[in-house]
């Protein structure tokens, strides 16, 4: 009991050191006491010993408060210990205004620290009131001030983790009313070049993949901001291009934004994906000259740069992607059914579990229904083999059931009916085979 009391006083005099005494105002303490509560409190705290490390600690932080920077991150851990550990949100409310102000302190006492300085402070101060203040408008508003502050002194040195959390906030702060999607693009801009500087010097694999990630996600925050007008995006990333223009990855991560959002068909767009190939001509660049062209209505061009993607492409994912495209460019452009269901078949060896490719089948066998056969009969029968792709498509890949359906309900009501199909002998159920090019085997149904 004595032992819980003492934690007790001991956590109301952490929540009661939220205003801090002015040293000003107390005796200034000799160097001598200083290294004994300082060896006190970081015995204690190796042992996570919070409740004895405390007090120790804040006798440092009101009279010692310049002997050594190591002060102000020790107080960070246990303040975090207490801030979890709080019991209701008003004592954590309280824990983490004293939080801020170990920060404020570190800043005046070391605030010129040549490895971390104001601005490296001002990061992780933002970082922790994000953390623990994230569904406060008001809290989120000051953390992007001190984001802001922190990308003014430092540039891209600016902490990885920090610079993903601004656009977080910044985002969260459009979802408010409080930001505009253009802020959101602004800052995603800043922190873009932040994460590019710290990929390109990155030598361990592991965290550039996750730095690479992040990078991708930021993005997806970008694209999902509402932002519809191409000119203003372009127009924010004419700069952007210049900086980048020699830099394939840059380049790589600014066109992907453009992609994003659709904005292929711009001048902006075309610089970039053609100097991207120049500087690194593979099947990512290739690709994305072939968007261009489709774009362009270049469609020779367009079908050029998507084989050459699938002749360079490792990743099926991407040669899946454009048999699919040139597919769709080969039946709408080209009108020819034939090669265009080649290439479909095609996407469908590199990823079988992709329902597009089958629906595409699908409408390409409709389209197709009224040059086949010489009878009603025989053009309706076509419908039999569309639905099946139709079907398949809904079976194997979520995304696409309610496409298909929507095509299963608009072309049912094409197929033969009963009688006709009594005139020609053929049986609902039976096993029937559609010739030509086509030549696949289906079953009977009527309407």
């Amino acid at each position: 009991m004595k032992r819980h009391a003492v934690s007790f006083m001991l956590l109301l005099g952490i929540i009661a050191s939220s205003v801090y005494t002015n040293a000003q105002e107390m005796q200034k303490m000799d160097s001598v006491e200083c290294l004994k509560n300082y060896s006190l409190y970081k015995e204690a705290l190796k042992k996570k010993m919070y409740d004895y490390s405390i007090e120790a600690w804040r006798i440092m932080f009101d009279q010692c408060p310049d002997v050594t920077i190591r002060l102000y991150a020790d107080g960070v851990d246990i303040y975090k210990h207490y801030i979890k550990k709080a019991s209701d949100n008003a004592q954590k409310q309280a824990l983490v205004d004293t939080l801020m102000l170990i920060y404020d302190q570190r800043i005046k006492y070391f605030g010129e620290h040549p490895k971390y300085p104001e601005g490296w402070i001002l990061g992780r101060k933002g970082l922790d009131l994000v953390t623990y203040r994230r569904n406060d408008a008001q809290s989120l508003k000051v953390a992007t001030e001190y984001f802001e502050a922190a990308y003014n002194a430092q540039g891209v040195k600016m902490e990885p983790m920090v610079a993903v959390n601004w656009l977080q906030a910044t985002n969260a702060l459009m979802k408010h009313g409080d930001k505009s999607a253009q802020d959101v693009l602004n800052v995603y801009l800043n922190v873009d070049e932040t994460l590019a500087a710290h990929i390109a010097k990155q030598t361990n694999s592991k965290r550039k993949a996750m730095l690479n990630k992040a990078s991708a996600s930021c993005v997806d925050v970008v694209t999902q901001t509402g932002i519809e007008d191409c000119v203003a995006l372009e127009s924010a990333l004419s700069d952007k291009f210049l900086v980048v223009q020699n830099d394939s990855e840059g380049l790589s991560r600014l066109l992907q934004l453009l992609v994003a959002f659709d904005c292929t068909d711009s001048e902006l767009y075309a610089k970039a994906a053609e100097q991207n190939y120049k500087l690194n001509p593979n099947a990512e660049a290739s690709y994305l000259l072939a968007k261009y062209f489709i774009k362009q209505n270049e469609f020779d061009k367009a079908k050029e740069y998507y084989l050459k993607t699938i002749s360079q492409a490792e990743n099926e994912e991407l040669q899946a992607k454009c048999f699919y495209e040139l597919a769709v460019v080969t039946f709408s452009h080209y009108k020819n059914s034939p090669e265009a269901r080649k290439y479909a078949q095609n996407a469908l060896q590199k990823k079988s579990n992709w329902g597009k490719p089958h629906i595409l089948i699908g409408n390409i066998y409709a389209q197709e229904s009224a040059k086949y056969g010489d009878s009603d009969f025989e053009h309706q029968a076509v419908y039999w083999v569309a639905l099946d792709r139709f079907q398949k498509a809904k079976s194997i890949d979520p995304e696409c059931t309610k496409e298909a359906e929507k095509q299963i309900v608009l072309y049912s009501k094409y197929l033969p009916d009963k009688e006709t199909g009594f005139f020609h002998g053929i049986q609902e159920g039976d096993m029937y085979t559609i010739g030509s090019w086509i030549n696949e085997k289906t079953t009977v149904r009527y309407r």
